[in-house]
């Protein structure tokens, strides 16, 4: 039957089986990305698995994060927001937010800088791409731990840089005497090496210091983890020793709080921090406004103190256990480093097991841990894994280990 206005519906014959449909011209190709393009595709994704129970490296433990009072802070400056927030802004961040950053980094860091040096950023990843595409040219050479972290890596390889390694020793620590040529940039998480977790010493932070001013490059301080530290006395800044304004220091507030609050900061030196405007503006790399605010609230209100100092107990306490248990259940298969600090901790596996095997293992029981052997770019790796403890309650540890047992035993056959 047809319908149509005005008139007596009528019978129409209509084809058997359905319309064919048009034929589909072939997709045009398209054009290969750029290099810097293909350069930035070719980069690993490295992001943890969903539904993973245990063992994420760098994991911080987000359920004990007090999200009553956070969401209290939110609401509230959504309410009465003002100018700074709902009308024209600064790129480089909320002032309250910088001026809580700065304070903050005095009293706990010892870094010495005005609220004008800080930039606040959508997280430490954030902060390496937008320095990789400020402070260096194509073919420029940087210096860089190894092992060391992927992404900062990552981001000076899509700027065409050469990534010489600085060889990092679980025992005799940095090795500050890489080959020619003298670098533009170096890059070191001298609070708490990454992956490793040892402290780099003062004579070394010293040794660091002298190359940059003789090379005359910047130095990026990655303060990675440095607020949980479990054995030894907190060493300063490498930023507070810096009398050539050459230091710039990248902090997250992702491993302190908790992974999607996506907040970071640079605290860059005074020449550098006077020019950076243009370039957030251009590259959009600015934080919401508004969780800005909050944070800093949270911040100048004590939060964040009380929570740190909860939370560092905690750890301690889930270190502990962790180790204990991998101790007894591991004992031949896998020996723990010291770690002085962070809320990870590295895995030597015993000779013949390899960490790519039992990590590819561990997944498919649900286990998150990292090979160690892929923070290695450069020389030969060393087999073992990267086990982050923080975020697992007692139960979830056991049964963790349990896993990583069956994991590591199905590579050993």
């Amino acid at each position: 039957l047809a319908n149509r206005q005005g008139a007596r519906p009528v019978i129409v014959d209509l084809p058997e089986g359905p319309r064919e449909s048009p034929r589909e011209e072939p997709p045009v190709p398209l054009r290969s990305p750029s290099l810097r393009g293909r350069l930035l595709l070719s980069q690993p994704y490295h992001h943890g698995r969903p539904g993973h129970v245990a063992f994420h490296p760098g994991m911080p433990d987000a359920q004990s994060f007090p999200f009553g009072v956070w969401g209290r802070l939110v609401a509230r400056r959504a309410s009465h927001g003002g100018e700074t927030l709902f009308g024209t802004y600064d790129v480089t961040g909320h002032p309250a937010l910088k001026e809580a950053i700065a304070g903050y980094l005095y009293s706990a860091r010892g870094v010495r800088c005005r609220p004008e040096q800080i930039v606040v950023t959508t997280g430490a990843q954030a902060a390496f791409d937008l320095l990789a595409r400020l402070l260096l040219d194509p073919g420029d050479t940087v210096w860089m731990e190894e092992p060391g972290y992927y992404g900062a890596k990552a981001a000076f390889t899509v700027a065409g840089a050469r990534v010489l390694p600085i060889p990092v020793d679980q025992e005799r620590g940095w090795y500050l005497e890489p080959p020619a040529p003298l670098p533009h940039l170096i890059y070191v998480t001298p609070a708490c090496q990454h992956p490793l977790g040892i402290t780099m010493r003062m004579e070394e932070r010293l040794r660091l210091l002298d190359i940059a001013e003789t090379a005359n490059s910047w130095v990026i301080e990655d303060d990675f983890d440095g607020e949980y530290r479990f054995q030894g006395r907190p060493v300063p800044a490498i930023q507070s020793m810096d009398r050539s304004g050459r230091v710039i220091y990248v902090g997250t507030f992702a491993k302190l709080l908790f992974p999607a609050l996506r907040l970071g900061f640079m605290v860059l030196p005074p020449e550098l921090a006077g020019r950076i405007v243009n370039a957030l503006s251009t590259t959009g790399q600015f934080a919401p406004l508004l969780l800005q605010a909050a944070l800093a609230d949270f911040i100048t209100e004590g939060h964040m103190s009380r929570h740190l100092k909860r939370m560092r107990r905690i750890y301690a306490q889930r270190r502990q256990l962790f180790r204990d248990i991998v101790t007894e259940r591991l004992r031949d298969e896998i020996t723990l480093s010291p770690a002085e600090a962070g809320i990870q901790v590295v895995g030597y596996l015993r000779d013949g097991i390899d960490d790519i095997k039992v990590s590819q293992a561990a997944a498919k029981r649900a286990i998150n841990v990292s090979p160690l052997s892929k923070y290695f770019q450069n020389t030969a790796p060393t087999q073992g894994l990267v086990l982050g403890y923080a975020a697992c309650d007692a139960a979830q540890t056991r049964d963790g280990v349990e896993r990583l047992v069956a994991a590591i035993g199905e590579v050993l056959g």
